[in-house]
């Protein structure tokens, strides 16, 4: 947890430029006024109640309560979670139990990840995903690495590797040159 935690924060620091503060300062700033982190830090913990044995699950299920009130969102705790998860305003989120997340992913509010009522398959995020605000992905939905979701788009089809996708339904308009 403590290593998923350092990457977490290092995809905040990255995104807040160069400072001169002490790195306690900034520690401090995350922990204390970002909400964003503080949901990251909550789902860390949530997940490693899993292993405490007989009152885990319950202690787990009561901070996952506490976290859908007061962040405004819902993220189910069976989510696989990659390190660096980035969530800068993590309002009207929404991330179903069987979602796979990879490292180093950015995801803006009110963005739904899940399932459609007639399959029960989730969607996979690759690494260095960002998906963008209002978003919505459903489906057994593969959006692979380096890929980008436009805001408000409503991706219901595989995202390959380095493309942008926007729309409702999301098309493919450009696939960025690897280097």
């Amino acid at each position: 947890m403590r290593e998923a935690l350092a990457r977490d924060a290092g995809m905040f620091f990255s995104r807040w430029g160069n400072s001169r503060k002490p790195r306690w300062m900034l520690w401090g700033r995350l922990l204390l006024l970002t909400p964003g982190f503080q949901l990251v830090f909550w789902l860390r913990v949530q997940r490693s109640l899993r292993a405490v044995p007989v009152l885990g699950p319950g202690l787990r299920r009561i901070l996952w309560y506490f976290t859908t009130i007061w962040f405004s969102c819902d993220v189910d705790p069976e989510v696989e979670i990659g390190h660096g998860l980035y969530l800068p305003h993590p309002l009207g989120i929404v991330i179903g139990g069987g979602v796979k997340i990879g490292s180093n992913v950015s995801i803006l509010q009110n963005v739904t990840l899940g399932r459609v009522a007639t399959e029960h398959l989730d969607p996979t995020l690759g690494d260095n995903v960002e998906i963008g605000a209002g978003a919505v992905v459903l489906g057994a939905i593969h959006v692979a690495s380096g890929a980008k979701v436009g805001a408000n788009s409503v991706v219901l089809k595989d995202v390959p590797a380095g493309a942008i996708a926007v729309g409702a339904p999301a098309r493919i308009i450009e696939r960025l040159k690897s280097s």
